[in-house]
């Protein structure tokens, strides 16, 4: 008897200095696009009326991420940790657009508790339709730090 109220005070010591640290960090990786257009040859900020987006992977079903989401200036997208380039369909009203971003990959250590997260490095950007018209690179990291304000490009219509 004696032995099993010492196992069971034991016990309750050795779990008591076990802490738990919950992770506070968010380790997804998004890069941020903005919608622009050339004003008097100077880029200003345009919004547009509808947006839906679907994120393409090969060998998955695409996936929807925006659905005729009104008055948005920006949007924000994961990239594919799984290939080189990330690719997506625009529909923006009645016009449709593919973009495609060629980046490349590497972990970093976020904290112990929070683990690794990705960071990519974007080195160009594609669409192919013409809806957009010319596209820019503003900020080539995307990591898991990703502030409120950030944007990594900029898609001029």
């Amino acid at each position: 008897m004696r032995s099993r109220i010492l196992f069971v005070i034991i016990s309750i010591l050795v779990t008591g200095c076990i802490s738990v640290e919950i992770c506070d960090d968010d380790n997804n990786s998004v890069m941020v696009a903005k919608f622009m257009t050339m004003k008097e040859d100077l880029p200003a900020d345009s919004t547009v009326a509808s947006l839906s987006l679907y994120g393409i992977r090969e060998g998955r079903p695409d996936s929807l991420l925006y659905n005729n989401q009104p008055s948005i200036n920006t949007f924000d997208v994961p990239l594919d940790p799984h290939h080189d380039f990330t690719r997506f369909v625009l529909h923006l009203g009645e016009q449709t657009d593919t973009l495609e971003l060629m980046h490349h990959q590497e972990f970093y250590m976020i904290s112990y508790d929070c683990g690794f997260g990705n960071l990519f490095t974007l080195e160009t950007v594609g669409y192919r339709t013409g809806m957009i018209k010319s596209a820019e690179i503003i900020d080539e990291i995307v990591d898991a730090e990703t502030e409120e304000d950030d944007v990594h490009i900029w898609l001029f219509l």
